[in-house]
């Protein structure tokens, strides 16, 4: 039989000869952390709907799906379309654009508390832009965030996130001015009842947790005066049309969106409160950024979010991926594998070597949405494998796209449970 890291050599000649000479190029030989993979990284060459292809020809069912960006999958045709019909115009006027006014539209349809709203290149940018107004607002210091939360890789919204380390090249005077605490609403308002220096609460909007943590995080805030912030980069526009506030019927006084806002291109926005939005004015925040709000971004998001807006998208998203966490649990329960898969809207995530009961939606065992629990040399070799039947994401999180069909998941269970299989085979789950 052959091995699961032998048949990944003999599939992927061409990525293994790309990943040697990326060494010499890139830090880690990769231009994101998320896409380092061992032995050696799989190179893609183009997407189609909820497809994939690498430079080896192998094909993919794709859940990661542009890092969350693509609900709309690979190469929609109206999206294409837009791109290349502003991309015959010129790609940068160094002026405003109709586009913009078009994107800010359809976002300012979707989003109810959308009063203003600033557009800028990513979702870290975003999120240090809503840091700064909520500080130039309040005229305090601190922002309060909660443990492991990700909200991109800026000096302040890192600090306390999942790999922060002493060694980053984060400044002290930075740390000082982020509170980390606990999921704990308790602990929240014994901090904003002792610090009266708090501009701002955060909360990462894919954060699976109970509704009524949420909620009550709304409640607290308004309570004490204090900006509430949504990092809304994943959940915008995949949770609700409004994103995780819409979903759970909360609404912040300003939130960070990106990718699926773009249609798969760069771009980011900070929205809410007309009042600290416009504190971007002669005198107070200074924002340039060459592009922001660029016209194939714009053209791209506009087309994206008209589509969203119109059609089921969300809905038919959510509906697969509750057939994928479906499928998932009942392999790993007639496996007898501990664990399960959980998940809210079309995001499904999964926890292995863990026995335990939940609710398969909110798994409130999980302090934070990728937790797993075996040992990363065993998630690596059932990636590994996942890999070589064709499935590109996992082992523990899928995001699907409306493209996906009842097919492709039901291949993809099948792909899954024969990984699994081979995984135990070679002694390792």
């Amino acid at each position: 039989m052959v091995s699961i890291d032998d048949r990944y050599y003999q599939m992927h000649p061409k990525s293994a000869e790309l990943s040697v000479e990326a060494e010499t190029l890139f830090p880690d030989g990769v231009t994101h952390d998320g896409r380092k993979l061992l032995p050696f990284r799989v190179y893609m060459d183009r997407g189609l709907g909820p497809k994939k292809w690498d430079v080896d020809g192998n094909e993919y069912i794709d859940y990661k799906t542009g890092h969350g960006s693509m609900i709309l999958g690979q190469a929609h045709p109206d999206v294409v379309k837009a791109v290349q019909e502003r991309m015959s115009k010129g790609t940068h006027l160094s002026a405003s654009t109709q586009e913009e006014v078009k994107w800010a539209t359809i976002v300012k349809q979707l989003v109810p508390y959308a009063g203003k709203m600033r557009f800028q290149s990513s979702g870290t940018e975003a999120m240090m832009m809503t840091f700064r107004m909520a500080r130039a607002y309040s005229g305090k210091s601190k922002i309060v965030k909660f443990e492991n939360a990700f909200h991109g890789w800026g000096d302040s919204p890192f600090v306390g996130a999942s790999g922060d380390n002493p060694n980053n090249g984060i400044p002290s005077t930075v740390r000082d001015s982020m509170v980390v605490i606990p999921y704990d609403i308790n602990e929240l308002e014994r901090v904003l009842d002792n610090d009266n220096d708090i501009a701002g609460v955060v909360f990462q909007g894919n954060q699976v947790i109970n509704p009524t943590f949420i909620r009550s995080l709304r409640d607290v805030t308004k309570a004490k005066g204090v900006i509430l912030i949504f990092d809304e980069v994943v959940s915008g526009f995949r949770y609700s049309k409004s994103g995780c506030g819409g979903r759970y019927g909360v609404e912040p006084d300003i939130s960070g969106w990106a990718k699926i806002l773009a249609g798969g291109l760069p771009g980011g926005c900070v929205l809410g409160r007309a009042d600290i939005i416009d504190m971007i004015a002669p005198g107070k925040i200074t924002h340039p950024g060459t592009f922001n709000a660029n016209p194939l971004s714009a053209a791209a998001g506009s087309t994206a979010l008209n589509i969203l807006a119109s059609q089921p998208i969300i809905e038919i998203a959510e509906e697969r991926a509750i057939q994928l966490k479906n499928g998932f649990n009942q392999i790993l329960t007639k496996m007898e594998i501990p664990g399960c898969a959980y998940g809210v809207s079309s995001i499904v995530s999964m926890r292995l070597g863990i026995d335990h009961e939940c609710d398969r939606e909110y798994c409130e065992e999980a302090e934070q949405a990728m937790m797993v629990g075996v040992s990363n040399d065993v998630e690596a070799l059932l990636g590994r494998a996942l890999t070589n039947e064709g499935v590109w994401g996992g082992p523990t999180g899928y995001i699907l796209s409306a493209t996906h069909t009842e097919k492709d998941i039901n291949n993809t269970l099948d792909k899954f449970e024969r990984a699994i299989v081979q995984v135990r085979d070679e002694g390792s789950i």
